[in-house]
């Protein structure tokens, strides 16, 4: 992975913690045994990191919760 994603990782698990009011562990535990982090984020990441933040912090609630990670 490089360290772009990462960066971006980070940003989005904090925007969403914000957002959804939840800690970052949380998040990050959602992002990643809902596959979001690994088939959705990482590999979209050239499109993903062009978005606004509140795009961002909307698709990734909207995916979590498609996914059944988020009610």
């Amino acid at each position: 992975m490089r360290t772009e994603h990462l960066d971006f990782i980070t940003f989005c698990v904090g925007s969403l913690s914000d957002a959804l009011h939840k800690s970052a562990s949380q998040v990050y535990g959602a992002l990643r045994s809902s596959g979001v982090l690994n088939d959705y984020i990482v590999p979209c990441y050239d499109v993903l990191h062009t978005f606004s933040k509140d795009y961002l912090v909307e698709e990734l609630t909207e995916v979590l919760k498609e996914r059944g990670a988020l009610a």
